[in-house]
């Protein structure tokens, strides 16, 4: 099931799959529909990262093919608008595929994430191994079967 976790003002904190912020002030609707989403989705691969409007008003559902019947069921009478967003690859299979790169290749890759649009992985690259490969993209070409989004840049401390 999801966890929301209640936020002050500042950056939000790092989050696992599933999990959200719920910020103070805006419509609550949306994060009761997110945390019934979640538990209906449950551990399912084919379940991506939602997307949340700025206004708090339209959630963006992304999934790697049918939606099975209980995640419809909840979006029966969501509360707010939705658009359900078919995912290329299998959002699970992304979040595994960025875990290996990051666990074969950690002196080229300093940080990957599977891509909330479920169409790739997206990596930073250090300076000092993109710049010599000739780029980013460049320095992680063939290291993935599916697509990378590589920019360079370093991790941050969380």
């Amino acid at each position: 099931m999801a966890s929301r976790k209640k936020s002050s003002a500042g950056p939000a904190p790092r989050l696992g799959h599933g999990e959200f912020v719920a910020y103070p002030g805006g419509p609550t609707a949306i994060y009761d529909l997110l945390e019934r989403l979640s538990a209906a989705a449950g551990d399912s691969p084919d379940f991506g990262t939602p997307g949340i409007s700025l206004d708090r008003k339209r959630l963006t559902v992304r999934w790697h093919g049918q939606l099975p019947a209980p995640v419809q069921a909840v979006l029966v009478d969501p509360g707010c608008e939705v658009t359900v967003q078919q995912t290329a690859f299998r959002p699970g299979d992304l979040r595994a595929e960025a875990e290996r790169l990051l666990r074969e290749h950690p002196g080229v890759i300093a940080t990957a994430n599977a891509r909330p649009e479920g169409d790739g992985v997206e990596v930073l690259v250090p300076p000092a191994v993109a710049d010599p490969a000739g780029g980013a993209e460049q320095a992680v070409a063939g290291l993935s079967d599916v697509p990378v989004f590589a920019e360079i840049g370093e991790a941050t401390a969380p």
